[in-house]
């Protein structure tokens, strides 16, 4: 009886070992549906304040304090989120990312979204689309100039607004 209760013991020791030394030490692996993440669009995500200068065929006038993020989609690509107190957010996906020539930036395009606008004179909300014309990001992601554009086509609206945000740094064009 001692002798089969040391036996039963003997195998029950040698499956653990067996199972501890089969086990997978490495981490689950990054989901694989998240797409490829290139490394223009990897530098450049991050929150940019700054100001915002808006042009209607009504308005030109310049906004203080406003945000544009920038974060990854599950597409691989990039979603900005711009934020404009006096008139609302903007979210934009799909935006694309390059390396400007003599590594002097990136250059963002090809977004489009909607724009969830405040109406001022009443206190509503409306939602209109709209898309990035281009973004310019500095290599030390220190400035940045995004052309964003909503159309507004209600009776008596301002037609095609025109954000242009950027940074408190000035942005050097690119040669």
């Amino acid at each position: 009886m001692k002798l089969n209760k040391l036996y039963l013991l003997l195998v029950l020791i040698m499956g653990a070992f067996a199972f501890a030394a089969c086990g997978d030490d490495e981490p689950d692996p990054e989901p694989q549906d998240k797409g490829t993440v290139s490394e223009a669009i990897r530098e450049v995500v991050g929150i940019y304040i700054g100001q915002t200068h808006l042009k209607t065929n009504f308005i030109d006038k310049t906004y203080k304090d406003d945000t544009l993020s920038l974060a990854i989609s599950d597409g691989g690509t990039l979603i900005a989120t711009f934020k404009n107190k006096t008139w609302g957010t903007a979210t934009i996906t799909g935006i694309t990312a390059s390396r400007i020539v003599n590594d002097q930036g990136y250059k963002l395009e090809h977004g489009a979204g909607s724009f969830v606008m405040n109406n001022p004179r009443d206190n509503t909300t409306e939602e209109f689309s709209c898309w990035l014309d281009y973004a310019l990001i500095s290599a030390d992601k220190k400035q940045m100039k995004a052309i964003i554009i909503a159309n507004m086509t209600t009776t008596g609206a301002h037609g095609e607004m025109t954000f242009v945000f950027q940074t408190d740094e000035k942005l050097t064009p690119a040669s």
